[in-house]
């Protein structure tokens, strides 16, 4: 991998991950331009305009590295459904509607704030699987620039509203595969808070451009890790008194 911003080897990289999203397939990183940070946010967005998605319904947010780091959803469904495809794997997390635009302003949102913008709060399922043959490794440009593995994001039954309180008991998470059992536990969220890097992004804008919108969802970070789902079938996620059933289709 050479680690320079060259348009030739950025239209390349672009290319082959948007063949990549369409057919199932991967793509190995050996002799690949690696962009950096900027340049995979426009690798993101040149993405998203080649599959026709149109402007992201939602994003996923990360904070690494002392950064806030993000990508678009690149699909947002009710329709507990989705096409299998090898190496997939799942997350469960907390699926954050807003109800109002949170432009970045001299006062700083609180996270009351952001509670009181979140319209509603539900069981999300986002499906991840890299599109590289070997994953991104410790490049972050590279995982920025396949949408931080995201394949798309269902957004399933409502929450209570009560576990966006700060420090709250979100219970036991159980995600099962047929008579397979992948998470039957307490969700524990990478930052502690899944509201974190919502307020950061209000605070501080979209680390891709612009800021956050009324009827974005937004996602933070898994409950459960990422399990592999080896076949096409159905798996069901449990969590807050509600759950989720849905079919991967061959």
């Amino acid at each position: 991998m050479t680690d320079i911003n060259d348009a030739a080897g950025t239209t390349k990289l672009t290319d082959q991950l948007s063949q990549a999203m369409r057919d199932g397939q991967t793509i190995g990183t050996e002799g690949l331009v690696v962009p950096d940070v900027s340049g995979a946010y426009a690798i993101q967005a040149d993405i998203l305009n080649r599959l026709g998605a149109g402007a992201p319904k939602g994003y996923k947010f990360s904070l690494r590295d002392g950064g806030l780091y993000g990508a678009p959803l690149i699909f947002v469904s009710t329709v507990p459904e989705s096409p299998f495809c090898a190496g997939i794997k799942v997350e469960i997390e907390l699926a954050l509607t807003l109800g109002r635009d949170l432009p970045p302003r001299s006062h700083p949102y609180s996270r009351q704030d952001i509670v009181d913008a979140i319209e509603s709060v539900a069981i999300g399922v986002e499906l991840v699987r890299s599109r590289y043959t070997q994953g991104p490794g410790s490049s972050l440009p590279l995982l920025l620039s396949d949408m931080m593995s995201n394949v798309g994001y269902i957004v399933g039954p409502a929450l209570d509203r009560a576990l966006l309180a700060e420090g709250a008991d979100l219970g036991t998470l159980v995600l099962t595969n047929g008579e397979t059992v992948l998470f039957d536990g307490a969700p524990r969220h990478p930052d502690g808070d899944p509201l974190a890097a919502v307020i950061a992004a209000a605070n501080g804008g979209l680390p891709m451009g612009g800021h956050l919108t009324k009827g974005a969802v937004v996602t933070t970070g898994t409950l459960c890790g990422a399990p592999a789902i080896p076949a096409a079938s159905d798996f069901t996620a449990s969590l807050g008194g509600q759950s989720i059933t849905v079919t991967l289709t061959a």
